[in-house]
């Protein structure tokens, strides 16, 4: 596992892991925004 892990890193560098951050953050941030707005519905 680890040495998959850095093998992925060496190959795809910085963009693709600030690719991957902002794709989990995006996907985290509408799973909440949807879970209030479901939640807050009478």
């Amino acid at each position: 596992m680890e040495k998959a892990l850095r093998a992925w890193l060496d190959a795809h560098q910085l963009p693709a892991i600030a690719a991957a951050v902002l794709g989990v953050i995006t996907t985290l941030a509408t799973l909440i925004v949807l879970g209030f707005y479901f939640a807050s519905k009478p």
